[in-house]
């Protein structure tokens, strides 16, 4: 589907946005609603998205079906709430939308929340088998 200028700038709004939301949401969920300027990033950046999402065009939302445009749209009314929704609605939000950008320079460095994480892990030493002949020579003692 070929986006337009429109869609376009609405698109990128809102998936800057939903990286700062999902990046906040990686925090441990006492650190950040214990922490009043935490809160207002998150509220903010909620408040962002809503605002990108309303200039985002009626095709495009019903197209996506996957991203939940009325939990989105709806303004919480408590701190747990706040969270409940950024956690849930801002990865959805990046999965969903960030492949209408994919060719999109402005869109190379957004996070990915399927990335897979590789880990490094150290391989055990491995011990050294004991040839036939050793096994011979121990079997006879």
């Amino acid at each position: 589907m070929a986006v337009s200028a429109r869609d376009k700038k609405a698109l990128l709004t809102l998936l800057e946005q939903a990286q700062l939301v999902y990046l906040l949401t990686r925090l441990p969920k006492k650190q950040v609603l214990d922490d009043p300027n935490d809160v207002t990033r998150l509220e903010a950046g909620l408040a962002a998205m809503r605002a990108a999402a309303r200039d985002l065009s009626a095709a495009l939302r019903e197209k996506y079906t996957a991203v939940q445009w009325d939990e989105l749209a709806a303004k919480p009314d408590s701190p747990d709430l706040l969270w409940r929704r950024a956690k849930r609605v801002g990865p959805q939000v990046l999965r969903e939308l960030r492949p209408l950008l994919a060719g999109e320079p402005e869109a190379a460095f957004m996070l990915d929340p399927n990335a897979e994480t590789v880990k490094k892990t150290k391989e055990a030493p491995r011990r050294a088998r004991p040839s036939p002949a050793s096994r011979r020579r121990s079997a006879r003692r």
